[in-house]
């Protein structure tokens, strides 16, 4: 987990200081980015046509909620 949404989830009223939004503003903006991020993902793999079994390959160095 990064530092910034470390310190925000252990301080959630300097959240509005510290980006422009209120916490719950903040909550809903992550959970509707990583159910969009699911939902693409989704789609690409139901257009793929693999040759190799999936789980390959680099991993993500940060997660959707970073």
């Amino acid at each position: 987990m990064s530092d910034i949404l470390k310190h925000i989830e252990e301080n959630p009223k300097e959240t509005r200081r510290l980006i422009g939004l209120e916490y719950e503003q903040l909550q809903q903006l992550i959970g509707n980015a990583e159910r969009l991020n699911y939902e693409k993902q989704a789609f690409r793999e139901s257009k793929k046509i693999r040759i190799i079994a999936g789980g390959g390959g680099r991993k993500p160095k940060l997660s959707v909620k970073e």
